[in-house]
């Protein structure tokens, strides 16, 4: 795991967050309560083997492979990108030995055309590496985020994950979440791409030195159009300017005496051609393939896969932060039966007693807030409430506010929380929510207001039909179920659930 975690030290692949968004979705149907259990135990684990902190997150993602016996996103891909790797690399590399074998067909009657060859050989393989260099220097210009023109179609499955199972995680994670996990994958798809043009260049350029040095072949030139070897010898300047600096003596570059040597005239035949001069095109035809189409190709794939690494290490999942926060969580309430109370990290925040509800504000560091709808303020004692936000959370309210599901409410409350020292450097809001009355438009839209932020954990808290002076009821299965699915609808807006009495 060593090995892994100091890989992993320089940034996640695309594989990680595939495998994140796997685990993310099996968590889906796990009950709160069990997975903060669960991240804790790794968090502890990860703090008695002296993880840094800054590993802390590819420490919980080795702990869930190795716990997993199924098969992962992150072995299919790479399987899958192997497989594409070795077809595309054989399959360039014989498609460029193919095509300049069957340019180099000579009988010793008709030489190679050296126009042919240009035109079929290297102009097409350059002109392709120009379109795709103009079309990354375009995307950068304009800087385009990535879009998919079925959103629509994925955006419907992504509002209904209770209805997909595990598998949907990687569908969801590839296509949906914030584009880019798709941007990943579609700078990787360009990285093989560009792998099969430089195996098709370098076959093509192998082809044509294994064919020199094992055949006897001969080069010429014609033309229909009245073109001169004056014509020609311009052309050949022009596309030999990259390597003119280099001495003549290695006859890179046919000379104009060689060129006008070398054209063919169907009515003359080759006969009176001088073999030095018919010779004297491999070198430059060798160099423009090296030049315009091996070169190019190369550039291309060492620019995809530099901004394939830096799009993995620019992106941070949005779940990141919670899953962190879930491991240093300092309590997780009441121990089961027969186990040891775990230990709480020293936080130095301690609840006032008897604080007002309107605004608690505890010394030090703020571990949670809790957003308590006005009806309820008074009718639930404040040790039920920091005992509640300890068990959904792990620390005590540092603050209790009234406040309303309305998008005016929660911004006031969002301007009332500016500026406060969070405990482990996340915002955590839990909010108690009495699930009988049914959700309303302002309530999903003040909801998505509060969770939106990156480095914010949002929890909610349903509670049904007050009983008995007792008004921490655990709401039935349908008052819950509507709840749920309309929360499942702010994806990719994620939201830990717990009943008031689980």
């Amino acid at each position: 795991m060593l090995v892994r975690l100091l890989v992993m030290k320089h940034g996640m692949r695309l594989g990680d967050y595939l495998d994140l968004e796997w685990f993310l979705e099996k968590d889906r149907i796990l009950a709160p309560g069990e997975i903060l259990d669960r991240d804790r135990k790794i968090g502890l684990a990860a703090k008695a083997e002296a993880v840094p902190l800054k590993l802390h997150a590819a420490y919980w993602l080795e702990h869930r492979r190795r716990a997993d016996a199924g098969g992962l996103p992150s072995r299919s891909l790479r399987s899958v990108l192997v497989v594409l790797r070795l077809v595309f690399g054989f399959g360039g590399l014989l498609a460029g030995i193919s095509l300049v074998r069957a340019l180099l067909l000579y009988s010793g009657v008709q030489p190679v055309n050296v126009s042919v060859f240009l035109l079929l050989a290297v102009f097409p393989q350059a002109g392709l590496s120009l379109l795709a260099a103009g079309l990354l220097a375009l995307r950068r210009l304009r800087r385009n985020e990535f879009h998919i023109p079925l959103h629509f179609v994925f955006d419907f499955i992504w509002r209904r994950p209770g209805k997909l199972s595990p598998q949907a995680g990687f569908i969801r994670a590839l296509f949906l979440q914030r584009g880019w996990p798709a941007r990943m994958l579609g700078w990787e798809s360009l990285r093989i791409m560009h792998l099969g043009g430089v195996c098709v260049a370098f076959g093509s350029a192998s082809g044509l030195a294994l064919s020199v040095a094992v055949t006897d072949l001969a080069f010429g030139w014609q033309s229909t159009l009245q073109v001169g070897a004056q014509g020609m010898h311009s052309l050949v300047s022009t596309l030999s300017a990259p390597w003119s600096w280099l001495p003549a003596t290695w006859g890179l570059v046919p000379t104009l005496v060689q060129i006008e040597g070398s054209r063919i005239i169907l009515k003359d035949g080759i006969e009176a051609l001088a073999s030095a001069d018919l010779i004297a095109w491999w070198p430059f035809l060798c160099m423009c393939l090296m030049v315009y189409a091996l070169l190019p190709r190369f550039l291309l794939l060492v620019s995809a896969h530099w901004m394939l690494r830096r799009a993995e290490q620019r992106f941070v999942h949005p779940d990141l932060g919670r899953i962190l926060d879930r491991m240093q969580a300092p309590l997780l309430g009441s121990a089961r039966a027969g186990e040891t109370p775990s230990a709480p990290l020293p936080l130095g925040v301690k609840p006032a007693a008897g604080a007002e509800q309107s605004g608690l504000q505890p010394q030090g560091n703020v571990g949670c807030v809790l957003v308590l709808p006005p009806e309820l303020v008074g009718r639930i004692g404040d040790d039920l409430l920091f005992d509640l936000t300890r068990r959904v959370c792990g620390y005590p309210a540092g603050r209790i506010i009234s406040a309303t599901l309305d998008p005016d409410d929660v911004r006031q409350v969002l301007e009332d929380c500016a500026g406060l020292d969070w405990a482990g450097g996340f915002e955590r809001f839990v909010v108690l929510v009495e699930a009988w009355q049914p959700p309303i438009r302002e309530n999903l839209q003040a909801l998505t207001l509060l969770g939106q932020a990156d480095g914010r954990r949002l929890i909610l808290v349903f509670c049904g039909r007050p009983s008995g002076g007792n008004w921490l009821t655990a709401p039935d299965d349908a008052e819950r179920e509507v709840w749920t699915d309309a929360i499942a609808r702010l994806a990719p807006l994620r939201v830990d659930i717990f009943g008031a009495t689980t």
